[in-house]
């Protein structure tokens, strides 16, 4: 009889709780729509390649679902398991950002790099010693072509960071 009378009362406390948790889902699920759209249109200005854009939308499509879902399991009283929940995403973005933080500079900087109308593709430039043709660019490498047909690959980081001149501007 104790049996029932609990299951009862957890079935009428989650049936009270059931509008909150919905509104919760619903205005979630938009939230996460919107970070999504935004998050497309910033990583769409990296010139980042197709696999770089969606592995970055899709890492933290998968961080924000499951805040979501931590989010609901606090209401449902389960405190316990959505502090783990979040703490273990935090942990992760934590370790991620310690182990790619030359990962990170350089899409900043490629960011940076992409928007700027100093030079792009087919331009000549100098960094360094180095004077070639700019081959490619992309969210994190600057590829240059010197006259013997040599690669020259800078990170975006430290291209951004060093003294460059453009030398002949490509017509486009």
């Amino acid at each position: 009889m104790d049996v029932f009378k609990s299951l009862e009362d957890s079935i009428l406390l989650g049936v009270e709780k059931l509008p909150g948790l919905l509104l919760t889902f619903v205005v979630g699920f938009i939230i996460i729509r919107i970070a999504r759209s935004v998050l497309r249109g910033v990583v769409g200005a990296t010139r980042a390649n197709v696999a770089m854009r969606a592995l970055i939308i899709n890492i933290i499509d998968i961080a924000l679902w499951i805040f979501l879902f931590a989010a609901l399991l606090q209401q449902m009283g389960f405190v316990q398991i959505s502090y783990a929940l979040s703490g273990s995403v935090a942990l992760g973005a934590i370790a991620i950002s310690i182990g790619s933080s030359s990962f990170v500079q350089d899409i900043v900087s490629g960011i940076f790099l992409a928007q700027d109308t100093d030079f792009g593709v087919g331009d000549t430039i100098k960094i360094n010693d180095i004077t070639g043709e700019v081959e490619k660019m992309d969210a994190r490498k600057v590829r240059l072509r010197d006259k013997s047909g040599e690669l020259h690959i800078f990170p975006n980081s430290s291209f951004d960071k060093s003294h460059w001149t453009v030398i002949k501007r490509s017509v486009k």
